[in-house]
């Protein structure tokens, strides 16, 4: 059996099953991101939740099982919010399709059409992370230096593509990255605090790409040797070499 036919196979069960698919995407560029399939069936519209790192990628099922159950209740998202966990509450957005065209390939090849209703779930902000999208904006490389990589023109120069960084959830918040380490070719450590002080619970790896989008400072930095690294004060920002 193709690959092909083994996830549409796994896409009839699961549908069959829960009345719904969903499909977690990785990559190297750009932040993690999943959407339904299936849901067309029940409400109309699929949805899609962008980023949201706060989430670790175990968790994300149980969301989308939240959402769907309070939906089943209401029937509309239009100034709906959904009660996740500890007073934490999410809320439903418009997607435009040139985020859908470009982030919903599966809904698509499952379906075989051209054009999708969808809904964003945004997290309140408790847990709004800066590397989740206005996805209602249209999609332009110019618009979003974290989601820009979703652009495949392969001519469009890269930012160490294959690199992926140890992070603690703070710096996704938009706390500043005050020393980073060059572990690896394509890995580093940038943190807010000590890493040493780094609860387990609070890291989070990321693309590097998504780092660098929320806070461009840290491109000047990117050239340093593997083993090397640099630490900045909060105060004034200006990076100081170490290792």
């Amino acid at each position: 059996m193709s690959e092909k036919n083994s996830f549409l196979k796994l896409i009839n069960k699961n549908i069959s099953e829960y009345g719904y698919h969903i499909t977690v995407v990785s990559s190297c560029c750009t932040p993690r991101y999943a959407y339904s399939i299936g849901l067309k069936e029940m409400f109309g519209f699929e949805l899609v939740f962008a980023g949201g790192l706060y989430f670790l990628e175990k968790d994300i099922s149980k969301l989308f099982e939240k959402v769907v159950i309070a939906l089943k209740k209401s029937l509309k998202v239009e100034n709906q919010t959904v009660k996740i966990n500890n007073g934490k509450a999410i809320r439903f957005g418009n997607v435009d399709k040139s985020w859908s065209k470009k982030m919903l390939l599966g809904v698509f090849d499952y379906y075989g059409i051209k054009e999708i209703n969808a809904y964003q779930i945004i997290p309140d902000s408790s847990f709004f992370t800066l590397e989740i999208p206005d996805m209602s904006n249209t999609w332009e490389v110019a618009s979003e230096p974290v989601w820009k990589w979703l652009d495949n023109d392969k001519s469009r120069p890269t930012l160490l593509p294959n690199s992926t960084v140890v992070t603690n959830i703070s710096t996704l918040f938009g706390d500043y990255v005050l020393e980073a380490l060059r572990c690896e070719e394509n890995l580093w450590e940038m943190f807010s605090i000590p890493g040493p002080d780094v609860k387990e619970k609070d890291v989070r790896v990321v693309p590097l790409a998504t780092l660098v989008g929320i806070d461009n400072t840290l491109t000047e930095i990117l050239n340093k040797q593997v083993g090397k690294g640099a630490w900045r004060e909060l105060e004034n920002l200006q990076w100081q070499d170490w290792g």
